[in-house]
């Protein structure tokens, strides 16, 4: 009899997504230009008198969730719609699997949609997470196994989506505080420390100047008839078509576990053994964000920094107001998913910019090109806000307690 490991994890998180698609975010700013236009039309007819800013709010999906031992009320996400980006995140154990992944645009010019792609690849990421194989409960996973199984998956199932993405991989112990990474192409993450500085900031993996390492799968071969992609459910999934993982059989996994994408590394295609793989040791309010290039193409790691500082420093005021049963003080969790949206609108504002020194500009200038301003592109990250339990526990305690008169 195998004896289950039950101590309580050290860990819990708190996990922010948001997302937008570049139409999405195009139609807003429209709109907007619009609606500034006429209330300056107006205003010059009122002699200017007691004008006011139009705040400028994107549609941006945010999702915020706390991840703790309890699964109750927990849903894993396999796909969203944002535009050619995509998302996924699932609990397995004592960890926290999530990723990103950003079909490459450049298909749309051969008449294929690369937002099937990506959304696929994020489902069958999630669907490979969710049947990882752990002995103990506080084992990790292995975000780039997970990413090989998922790429496998597809291409047994002999799915037609076409296309290639860059993807993003991570898996979070809440055992032991640890982030593995596995990290093909240009969606990158950064890792904030407590007084929200960044102390890891990984590289971008490009075989050149914006040109990616990314999953592909050629619109080529023959095989049995491919199943009909699915339309997605919730999470603002309205006409995002992708694929699910079929059912598993023995012989399919034996086959998936076999592959070794020699066929694709012969002709020069990339696999999930060209993965970054790196580990970093977490701590309490260490905070990871992982996102598709359309965030840091956009905005500069110091803007992130000072972002985090004021949502933090905010979340920290509030959390230190003692609880009292006739009022309510706002969910720290709130706060956190408004940190989401603001870096997200962040990235929104920058592209739009045409006089903007993004860093997508400044790269540019690197590799021998001229380009100025931002970086218009879907835009999707996941925050992670790593808190170690019992201090957690302590905090709540404390802001329990009424002052004393």
């Amino acid at each position: 009899m195998i004896l289950q490991n039950s101590l309580r994890p050290r860990f819990q998180a708190v996990l922010a997504s948001a997302w937008i698609s570049k139409r999405s975010a195009n139609n807003y700013v429209q709109e907007y230009v619009k609606r500034v236009q006429a209330e300056s039309k107006q205003q010059k007819q009122k002699n200017g008198a007691n004008r006011q800013a139009i705040p400028f709010d994107p549609p941006i999906q945010v999702q915020v969730l706390r991840i703790n031992e309890s699964v109750i009320g927990y849903e894993p996400l396999d796909a969203v719609n944002g535009g050619e980006d995509s998302l996924f995140h699932v609990r397995l154990k004592q960890n926290l699997v999530f990723g990103v992944s950003d079909g490459v645009g450049g298909w749309n010019e051969s008449g294929i949609d690369p937002s099937i792609f990506s959304r696929s690849l994020t489902a069958y990421s999630a669907a490979a997470a969710d049947n990882t194989f752990l002995l103990h409960d506080s084992d990790e996973a292995d975000p780039r196994d997970i990413m090989r199984r998922a790429f496998a998956a597809m291409r047994f199932d002999n799915i037609p989506a076409y296309g290639s993405a860059t993807e993003l991989v991570l898996n979070l112990s809440l055992a032991s505080g640890n982030l593995q990474t596995a990290q093909l192409g240009d969606s990158t993450y950064v890792i904030l420390d407590p007084q929200q500085r960044a102390r890891v900031v990984s590289a971008e993996q490009q075989h050149r100047f914006n040109m990616p390492y990314q999953l592909t799968i050629p619109p080529i071969g023959d095989g049995p008839d491919p199943p009909k992609p699915t339309d997605g459910e919730g999470s603002d999934q309205t006409s995002a078509q992708f694929f699910r993982p079929r059912p598993e059989t023995e012989q399919g996994r034996k086959q998936i576990d076999a592959d070794d994408f020699s066929d694709l590394s012969q002709v020069g295609f990339d696999c999930p053994n060209d993965a970054r793989l790196e580990k970093h040791s977490l701590g309490h309010n260490d905070i990871v964000v992982a996102a598709t290039d359309g965030l840091f193409d956009n905005v500069p790691v110091d803007e992130v920094e000072k972002l985090a500082d004021r949502f933090m420093v905010a979340i920290s005021k509030i959390n230190a107001i003692p609880s009292d049963g006739a009022k309510t003080k706002p969910e720290d969790i709130d706060l956190f998913g408004g940190l989401a949206y603001s870096i997200a609108a962040q990235a929104v504002t920058n592209y739009i910019q045409r006089d903007l020194k993004s860093p997508f500009a400044e790269r540019a200038k690197l590799a021998g090109y001229s380009y100025t301003g931002g970086k218009p592109d879907d835009v999707t990250i996941m925050l992670a806000w790593i808190r170690e339990t019992s201090k957690v526990e302590a905090q709540a305690k404390l802001s329990d307690q009424k002052p004393k008169l």
